[in-house]
Formats: structure tokens, C-alpha cells, sequence
């Protein structure tokens, strides 16, 4: 097993010079590495995938100073764990038990980590980081399972995985639901309302748009530097 520091990890990711044969993590399956064994799928008769993205190539964050990289992974939104593929079988870590993880998907690392209170959800999920800072812009991920509108009429009914994000905006440890319309503006920015509002106009921002949402809480960290 090889481990780097989490900063090490994000710069060879967005580098591009991860070698698949620096890091062969031996996951130890008991409660010191935190993995359980996942026996089989369980969703087998679902339309669609438990997982956000296909497996790929990423990073699991144990802490600040300790990420096993080129590992085999997949976020299962649906279940909200963290699945390691290793020598034919899936190894599940639940938020807590890891600090985090990097999606590599092509060449853009996509970092994930637990500990946000997301209202309905609690702290215990991983979501995304799309901006770090004063602001911190969040995307909770995650999946319902309900019936198969496709499905032909007169068929036996179905079951169906359906995909939700939602955007939150973090500040001094509070989260809020990212709400598009300008008339939330104040109870989301608070004292930086004006700011908020001045820097949606200058820069003809949509907050449906959810690289305008980035943009935004981007802006409005290199006003308070």
C-alpha cells in the first residue's frame, strides 16, 4: 500500500501524471480499514445504476495526510457509500469511515467529502465540492428509487433509480439550500446581499445555471481576499 497526502494527490490528478502502479492499496476487511465487503447487487432489477458515474480511476481520503491513489471507485449515491473494486470484489466505505474521495473522471478531479449538515440528510453523506473558501458552494448528490415511467402501459410495474443534485451554500459552518430566485437572495447572503446581487448583474448571472452558481460564490471569495 502507498499513500500521499491529499495535496499531493489533488496536483497529480490535475497534472495528469498518476502511474496506475504507484498505489496498490491492501484494504485490510475489518473495522480498522472501514470497508465492508458488498456480496452482491442488490438493485439488480432497477432500471438505471445505483452509482453517479461508471467506476474510474480515483483517490480515497483517510485523512488530510493519508490518500491511497489509482484505485478502482464509484460513489453509490443511492446507498451514499464510497465502493472500492479490488481483486474481483467491492469493498463499501460508509461517510465517516473516510474523509473523502476523488473522482478522476477524465481529467477533471471532482473531491467529495462528509461533515456538511445537509437539512433532511444530516452530516453523515458525501457531497461535492465545487468551491472552497469563505463561500463554499456544495452539491449533495443522491438518488430515489421509484416507479418506471417508461415502462409500456399493461407491463408489470417496474422500479427506476432517479437522479438528484442539489447546490448549498456553506458560511461559518451553516449550510443553505442554493435558491434561485432573487427574491431568496438575502436570507442566503445575509450582509453580502448587495455584493451577491451586483456581482449577478455585472456578470449576466443565471443561478439555474449551475456553472453561474460556481461563477458566483467564485467572485464573491476573491471580493473578500
Amino acid at each position: 500500500m502507498r499513500k500521499i497526502s491529499l495535496k499531493i494527490a489533488v496536483f497529480v490528478l490535475l497534472t495528469g501524471l498518476v502511474n496506475p502502479a504507484i498505489a496498490q492499496l491492501k484494504l485490510l476487511k475489518d473495522d480498522a480499514s472501514g470497508g465492508r465487503p458488498v456480496m452482491s447487487n442488490p438493485y439488480s432489477e432497477v432500471k438505471g445504476s445505483a452509482y453517479l458515474l461508471d467506476f474510474e480511476m480515483g483517490s480515497i481520503i483517510f485523512s488530510e495526510l493519508d490518500t491511497a491513489a489509482n484505485l478502482t471507485i464509484a460513489f453509490n449515491s443511492y446507498d451514499n457509500t464510497l465502493e472500492h473494486k479490488m481483486d474481483g470484489q467491492l469493498i463499501a466505505y460508509y461517510p465517516g469511515k473516510i474523509s473523502g474521495f476523488i473522482l478522476n473522471t477524465g481529467s477533471y478531479p471532482r473531491l467529495f467529502r462528509s461533515g456538511y449538515s445537509i437539512p433532511q440528510a444530516g452530516a453523515n453523506v458525501f457531497v461535492e465540492i465545487l468551491v472552497d473558501g469563505k463561500y463554499s458552494l456544495i452539491a449533495h448528490h443522491y438518488k430515489t428509487m421509484g416507479d418506471d415511467l417508461t415502462a409500456t402501459y399493461g407491463s408489470q410495474r417496474a422500479k427506476a433509480f432517479q437522479t438528484i443534485e442539489e447546490l448549498y451554500i456553506v458560511k461559518d459552518g451553516e449550510t443553505t439550500l442554493l435558491k434561485t430566485k432573487s427574491k431568496y437572495l438575502k436570507e442566503t447572503f445575509e450582509e453580502d446581499t448587495e455584493k451577491a446581487t451586483s456581482l449577478i448583474s455585472d456578470y449576466s448571472l443565471d443561478l439555474k445555471e449551475k456553472s453561474d452558481a460556481i461563477r458566483l460564490i467564485q467572485l464573491l471569495n476573491i471580493q473578500e481576499l
